[in-house]
């Protein structure tokens, strides 16, 4: 059944038509019914269609049909339709297949004499019609058809009857709308508002907006003159010079418009501020307008047209229209998608629209709008006194959040949380603010003024939802959800939180900190006590990054672990993990990938672990780089050395080999390239073991270099800072050949793996104490 719909879904981009999706489905009408629709298209022609198993049978009638028995109107066959197509009518855009105006010319039910489906079969299907216009008997008939057409032609013919009209004249639905009387100018239209909702609606009916963070404005043109009226029917025309010009520059003689007058910064995200700041700088040099209703067009009210239709028409009016006028795009795709993709580039929400729906002033649920929401923990620094009703204990929380400063922490005052309490919660906060109180304010920047301010110790941290950051760095619209009791707030010092680091992806430093706790208990098995190699990309990773080896602790750093090392003639500083609180830091260094050294700092001279890597060239698809691993496990097993697996974030793979640290680094060095030289003597065409470009061109690198003293390997779990985040993700050896890439691991798929894989492959590992064969 669903293969008879797939030629009209092929046709069709359902994120640009408005035509209903292709679905069979029977009618619950015992009568069946038909349809015929007036198509402007590129030629008009008239749409027959008749309800047969649970879609719309159609042909395209050029002349349109008749009642006049004489008349033998030709019918091209076309795709079946779904049912929900009968009371399609409105505009298919232009581009689209079959863009054009579409009405509804008559419809009704039919009765078909015998069995529709020989009929079909054979060429000919008699029926009789019961519509507004079309009554009574007619039959279709299969034309003979040339071999070199693909077309299947009919003639539908009315028989000779009661409702027979030799005088019938077919006239067109779009001149009898033509000829309506001009309705009356409403002046100003109330707006139509959203309501607020957790999650967009999922209906197919519904499209979906971007919310914009500006003023809503309702422009009239009316004899050649232009008002822009706020919400709240206020005339702001002379605040807007720039758009009053540009609107009345529309090919129109009377309009009223709905829409929001915004600035949007470089990232084309939209700000309040900044549009409150142009209008009191009176710099209207980045202001523009996007429209996205259209009440009112050259002497016809709109209103009580279909949003589908006002949208539409208001887009053809723009086609035209140059900057700072804009149409304001909607979607018709899942609104929970949209949703969440608006959230992850950082805008203040969408709204989703029943697209069926009439303009209706005030507030309803055919306008749905769902905000979104940041959420974050930030450290309390004291509380206003309450008012009113409330506890007259608390009235807000006074919050901040640590910054580092030329070298130091301070603490930045952000704003102040007044929401999000019921009288329990009050009782609560009122107790643990109180026990904690202090004369002085805690805030180093920004501390605010008031004599209802009560100072406390910054020790208690809450988490807090909010909308976005203003330009000074205060909170919007934050809500309290509740104290974070797992956490001190000495471990919270985590400064620009919102700091995108992934730029295509929108992923944060918080989200990045969030990850590192996440995996915490996993990775510090691995890489505790070990020596870093840091890799910081202060500004994310579309900037520069450089490597760090001997960083310079800071005093805000105490949680990495510290260790100095005489080599050669110089004493150098390392640092080491030995804490979730230390990834933490390394996080706010923005110093998120590092690697590691194959000893512990307690014994640098002893290695307890070997890392192979296989580096591909370009040219190496990731299969052969599998094989290659496959083919060192079948040495290392004849060897009876266990060895575990990991995807690199990169290019490659790692394999590691835990060993006793009872070997010197030249023993190693020796033994990891006597491996690489094996696998090349074995594969000569398709590996190599040095490290000259010209020689690695088609070939996989079997690195064993990463074996010396001081040199390192990033480390498992570790989020490489490449321009799509990755993971270095230990894997089994079982799962390896159904892995399409090294860097398939995304932050977010290596958090869903971890937590849903049954076991932990590198388990083993830290207990296999393993000893080789040392070549001299």
């Amino acid at each position: 059944m669903k293969k008879l719909l797939k030629t009209y879904n092929k046709k069709r981009d359902f994120a640009l038509t408005a035509e209903p999706g292709g679905k069979v489905k029977r009618s619950k009408s015992k009568n069946l019914l038909f349809v015929v629709q007036e198509h402007h298209a590129s030629h008009l022609h008239y749409d027959f269609r008749l309800e047969l198993d649970g879609v719309l049978k159609s042909w395209a009638i050029p002349k349109g049909p008749s009642l006049n028995p004489a008349d033998k109107r030709l019918a091209v066959e076309v795709e079946d339709h779904p049912m929900d197509y009968a009371t399609f009518q409105g505009t298919i855009p232009k581009g689209q297949y079959g863009g054009g105006e579409v009405y509804i010319w008559d419809k009704g039910t039919w009765n078909v004499d015998g069995d529709p489906h020989r009929g079909l079969k054979n060429g000919k299907l008699e029926f009789t019609l019961k519509g507004k216009k079309l009554k009574g008997h007619f039959v279709l008939f299969r034309m003979a058809q040339k071999k070199s057409t693909s077309k299947n032609n009919w003639i539908l013919k009315k028989k000779t009857d009661d409702e027979a009209d030799s005088d019938f004249h077919l006239k067109p639905i779009a001149k009898e709308k033509t000829v309506k009387k001009k309705s009356k100018w409403p002046g100003f239209v109330h707006p139509q508002q959203a309501f607020l909702v957790d999650a967009p609606p999922e209906s197919e009916k519904w499209v979906h907006e971007i919310k914009f963070d500006g003023y809503r404005l309702q422009p009239h043109i009316w004899n050649k003159k232009i008002k822009l009226f706020t919400r709240g029917a206020k005339d702001w025309s002379e605040k807007f010079p720039t758009l009053s010009r540009s609107l009345l520059e529309l090919d129109v003689d009377s309009a009223i418009l709905d829409g929001e007058a915004v600035v949007m910064d470089e990232k084309g995200k939209s700000h309040f501020g900044s549009l409150q700041n142009a209008l009191s700088m009176r710099d209207y040099s980045k202001m523009r307008i996007y429209l996205f209703d259209l009440l009112y067009l050259n002497g016809e009210d709109l209103r009580m047209r279909p949003l589908q239709e006002r949208k539409e028409l208001l887009k053809r009016l723009l086609v035209k229209c140059k900057p700072p006028v804009y149409y304001s795009e909607d979607v018709k795709v899942n609104g929970a998608q949209f949703f969440k993709i608006s959230c992850q580039y950082g805008l203040e929400g969408i709204v989703s629209k029943d697209s069926e729906a009439p303009y209706t002033s005030g507030r309803s649920r055919l306008w749905c709008k769902c905000k979104c929401r940041q959420q974050q923990e930030f450290v309390i620094g004291g509380y206003t006194k309450g008012k009113g009703g409330r506890s007259a204990d608390l009235g807000a929380l006074l919050l901040g959040t640590y910054e580092n400063v030329r070298g130091k922490s301070q603490f930045r005052y952000v704003g102040k949380v007044g929401t999000g309490f019921d009288f329990k919660t009050l009782r609560e906060l009122v107790k643990k603010v109180s026990a904690i109180k202090q004369k002085k304010s805690p805030f180093d920047i920004k501390s605010p003024e008031g004599r209802d301010i009560r100072w406390v110790k910054p020790e208690l941290l809450a988490e807090i939802s909010f909308t976005e950051w203003t330009a000074d760095r205060i909170l919007r619209t934050p809500v309290y959800i509740g104290l974070r009791n797992d956490k001190s707030s000495k471990e919270f010092a985590l400064t620009h939180p919102e700091k995108i680091l992934f730029q295509s992806e929108k992923i944060t430093k918080k989200i990045i900190a969030d990850y590192y706790d996440e995996v915490a208990d996993l990775m510090l098995a691995h890489v505790r006590d070990r020596p870093l190699s840091l890799y910081r990309c202060p500004q994310g990773t579309g900037g520069k990054c450089f490597y760090q080896k001997h960083p310079k602790v800071e005093a805000s750093l105490k949680d990495l672990k510290t260790f100095k090392v005489r080599e050669k003639s110089e004493i150098n500083l390392y640092v080491a993990l030995d804490s979730a609180q230390g990834l933490r830091q390394l996080v706010q260094m923005n110093a998120f990938e590092f690697h590691t050294w194959n000893c512990h700092y307690q014994s640098l001279m002893n290695p307890d672990q070997i890392v192979m890597d296989f580096d591909p060239d370009p040219e190496v698809d990731f299969k052969g780089v599998v094989n290659a691993c496959f083919e060192m496990k079948k040495i290392l097993d004849k060897l009876k050395l266990k060895s575990f697996v990991k995807v690199t974030g990169g290019k490659g793979i790692h394999i590691h080999i835990p060993i006793e640290p009872i070997y010197t680094w030249a023993q190693i060095k020796a033994f990891s390239k006597a491996l690489a030289e094996e696998m090349v003597s074995r594969n000569p065409n398709d590996m190599v073991a040095t490290m000259n470009k010209s020689a690695r061109k088609g070939k996989i690198f079997v690195d064993y270099l990463r074996n010396d003293y001081g040199s390192t390997s990033v480390a498992p779990y570790v989020l490489r800072a490449k321009e799509i985040s990755a993971v270095a993700l230990p894997v089994e050896w079982s799962e390896l050949p159904r892995l399409k890439s090294a860097d398939q691991f995304t932050l977010k798929k290596a958090l869903l793996k971890i937590k849903h894989r049954k076991s932990d492959p590198w388990e083993k590992i830290l207990s296999i104490k393993q000893k080789i064969i040392i070549l001299e």
